[in-house]
């Protein structure tokens, strides 16, 4: 029992498992979760640390900024998650992601260094 709902984490996590394989997840109480996984474009486990709230705040805040543009019949926390999920393609093709990837109230935080293949 993690002590709180987790919807926006919960979802996050059904939608990684439908790109990326070995997804698991670790809820603690209060909604910090860790969640892994396996993606196609590097040699290494993925590590994600995202917070219910935060998680909650920014799929909202991203939803409302390109709903309109980019998924105009799709509700708010579906278009954050959209693009939640392709700004996370992108770090995957170019960032170095060795280091835990984490999800703040302002999106996914970008890693400085670029990957190296």
């Amino acid at each position: 029992m993690t002590g709180m709902e987790t919807p926006f984490v919960d979802e996050l996590v059904r939608r990684l498992r439908m790109d990326f394989s070995e997804v698991a997840v670790d809820i603690r109480p209060g909604g910090a979760a860790t969640v892994r996984f396996r993606a196609s474009v590097v040699d290494h486990t993925v590590a994600l640390y995202v917070h219910e709230p935060e998680l909650g705040a920014a799929v909202t805040d991203l939803g409302h900024e390109v709903r309109d543009e980019l998924w105009p019949g799709a509700s708010v926390e579906a278009a954050g998650f959209n693009i939640l999920l392709v700004h996370l393609d992108e770090v995957l093709d170019t960032r170095d992601t060795t280091e835990p990837l984490r999800i703040t109230r302002r999106g996914l935080t970008w890693p400085h260094l670029l990957r190296v293949d």
